[in-house]
């Protein structure tokens, strides 16, 4: 309220949300958000419905340009109040670190992210609406080198990492992936690539009454297409082939793999986006139960106005998941997880907008050793910072 009113009193919001002397810029944010869902727990039956006051103050450190070299790190603290079921509250961090350094002919790319959580679990966890704490680590490198105008060999390294607290019937998971590619620059912005890969996930249990897991090997590769695929079609498509083992067993087996993310400006205020990947996983729940995952997300943002202040964003999403045969489950498993969501945007200011979302989620399991459940959310919130 003491910024808005800043242009009566003369003060510029700047003095406030952005501390900037060069290289050096400091952004500090906030979030308030009351959300409304009928499902807090995400089960099927005594379904417990309540509000929810997230609290969200943030700090965005940036060094350098996001034009050339920089470093951009960002830090944000979430105090959560359950309005009648208060032994939810909790608190979250969230870390995030993305650098981009070019010299000469060499160019790194790097994203970080660390979240610690706490909450109930959706997504086919069945655990009655207990509140979990985890950890999830997320790092991704790519070292690119220009060998000619076209040619651009690169190195890339990717570590994911789910850490949950211990006594939870869980397993922690970690996967850590080497990829080698080059890439064929056949027009001024549109590539050819090919890479192989190769990586390992291990699993480790939390609680005694699990049993070990072998770690699973994969090895793979991709050929696509990346950059302006049309004038107005941006964006990549790989397809190829994984094969893939545990340290424990003789033999392995194999599937294709695909990945596509493509977005269409069909008109100059409204962008259509398509997200479609088809890979295999590692259960955290049952051991030697991998499963192969198709998911696909088709997205459209609108803007809305002559000054383009309000955004319009639709996202409708489809995950199938078929699990390997597995005695836990008794057989086939089979899961379907739609989401949806609409949501509203509109800048009061440069540093102040508010939004509106309306997000329905569902989850159906062919086995009732997964809870099935659908859960309505209505959200309202304010953001300030640049």
């Amino acid at each position: 309220m003491v910024l808005a009113t800043a242009k009566g009193r003369a003060v510029d919001p700047t003095d406030f949300l952005l501390f900037s002397k060069s290289p050096f810029a400091l952004k500090p944010q906030l979030n308030i958000s009351e959300t409304f869902s009928d499902n807090i727990l995400y089960r099927d039956e005594d379904r417990l419905s309540d509000f929810v006051t997230i609290v969200s103050p943030g700090l965005n450190l940036q060094v350098g340009s996001h034009d050339y070299n920089f470093v951009d790190l960002s830090y944000s603290f979430e105090q959560i109040f359950y309005a009648d079921e208060s032994s939810l509250n909790s608190s979250q961090h969230r870390i995030a670190l993305g650098i981009h350094f070019e010299h000469d002919r060499f160019s790194l790319n790097g994203t970080d992210r660390i979240e610690f959580l706490s909450g109930p679990l959706g997504g086919g966890y069945s655990f009655v609406g207990d509140t979990v704490d985890r950890n999830t680590f997320n790092n991704q490198y790519q070292l690119s080198y220009d060998f000619s105008e076209k040619m651009s060999p690169y190195v890339e390294l990717s570590h994911s990492a789910t850490d949950f607290q211990s006594g939870v019937p869980l397993y922690d998971s970690t996967t850590i992936v080497g990829t080698i590619g080059i890439a064929y620059k056949a027009f001024s912005r549109t590539s050819f690539f090919s890479e192989v890969y190769y990586g390992q996930t291990s699993n480790d249990p939390n609680e005694s009454g699990l049993a070990l897991y072998p770690t699973a090997t994969f090895f793979g590769g991709f050929v696509g297409i990346r950059g302006n695929i049309t004038e107005k079609l941006t964006g990549s498509v790989k397809a190829g082939y994984e094969l893939r083992w545990y340290d424990s067993e003789d033999g392995s087996s194999g599937l294709p793999v695909v990945q596509v993310n493509l977005a269409e400006q069909f008109s100059e205020k409204r962008t259509f986006t398509f997200d479609y990947s088809h890979r295999q996983l590692e259960s955290l729940q049952f051991v030697l139960s991998p499963y192969t995952q198709d998911g696909v997300n088709l997205g459209v943002i609108q803007e809305l106005g002559n000054e383009s202040r309000a955004r319009a964003r639709l996202n409708a999403g489809y995950l199938h998941s078929s699990y390997d045969p597995n005695p836990a489950y008794g057989g086939d498993r089979k899961d379907n997880q739609f989401l949806a969501e609409v949501s509203l945007t509109y800048d009061f200011k440069l540093w102040f907008r508010g939004y509106l979302t309306y997000r329905f989620e569902s989850l159906n399991s062919s086995t009732p050793v997964v809870v099935s459940y659908y859960a309505n959310r209505i959200t309202l919130g304010l953001t300030l910072g640049y």
